[in-house]
């Protein structure tokens, strides 16, 4: 729910922007153009700024190296599915909850850089790019047949062609609009900041696939996985960092200079999506708030 405490301002569509797209591409994605929350969400305190978990939500950069003992240990045990499968001669390939977490360590920082941030006005970010989450199989092709019949091959082409990964509506919301999945940022304190974890079904969309996004939303983004805890050690170690004495400022200063500026919109440039660009957009964002 969006609200207004004032009688003057942005309407909510001036204010999302171009961000408005992580709920369109959402609803898209459904047959019935419609999604449905499914209760209950994940709760997490984190006990760190909220800017902190922001600022991670779009960086490129950190998944590959934060999450990559995570990511190495499904590979292997994809690899030896594989292999087994292999000398079974029809055996079954790894589930695709291995790759959920396998692409950690096999998308490499080199693939990251190849993604793209868009980075608009009141701190709102996009970053480019699909997780390769839509395999041939017989689920992924039911789904394609029922969204055909409905919106027709042309415009289902157009929606699952969407190229976004993560869309970022600043201050409060981190969005995952190809996974169904939303976050809350709710800040406590200072130190002490509540995320809420929401997770939606497409309306008239395979019961599997709606199992396929609850398989992520458990795998990656629930309380007790390994993903979280590196995020989470990750946002305390920065927070206490920040009361030391080693320097008086952080830089957000990765691939600074080398952003394209078009309209008012910062697009990272080209083999540079892991550029700090989201990062620098959130503070003047914060920065104007603060000057009112």
């Amino acid at each position: 729910v969006f609200a207004s405490l004032t009688n003057d301002g942005p309407t909510l569509a001036e204010f999302l922007g171009a961000s408005k797209v992580a709920f369109d591409d959402m609803c898209d994605r459904a047959p019935e153009g419609e999604v449905e929350i499914v209760p209950n969400c994940f709760r997490v305190i984190q006990h760190s700024n909220w800017k902190i978990f922001l600022e991670n939500q779009l960086d490129a950069l950190h998944p590959s190296v934060t999450h990559q003992s995570t990511g190495r240990a499904a590979h292997e045990v994809e690899k030896m599915i594989a292999v087994k499968a292999k000398k079974q001669k029809g055996g079954n390939a790894a589930p695709l909850s291995y790759h959920m977490l396998s692409a950690f360590a096999t998308v490499t920082i080199d693939k990251w850089d190849a993604f793209q941030t868009l980075n608009y006005p009141n701190g709102h970010c996009i970053l480019t790019g699909y997780m390769g989450l839509r395999p041939q199989d017989p689920d992924t092709l039911a789904y394609d047949k029922i969204m055909i019949q409905k919106y027709g091959q042309q415009r289902f082409e157009e929606i699952v062609g969407v190229n976004i990964h993560h869309v970022l509506i600043y201050p409060g919301l981190s969005v995952q609009s190809p996974l169904q999945q939303l976050r809350a940022v709710r800040p406590l304190g200072v130190d002490r900041t509540l995320t809420e974890i929401w997770h939606f079904r497409l309306k008239g969309a395979p019961e599997a696939i709606y199992r396929r996004s609850l398989a992520y939303y458990n795998l990656v983004n629930s309380p007790a996985t390994l993903v979280n805890a590196d995020d989470l050690e990750n946002f305390w170690k920065c927070h206490q960092g920040l009361s030391s004495d080693g320097g008086d400022w952080v830089t957000f200063g990765r691939h600074l200079g080398r952003d394209i500026e078009k309209n008012g919109v910062v697009e990272t440039a080209p083999n540079c999506g892991t550029s700090e660009a989201p990062m620098r957009n959130q503070m003047k964002a914060w920065a104007e708030y603060m000057r009112g």
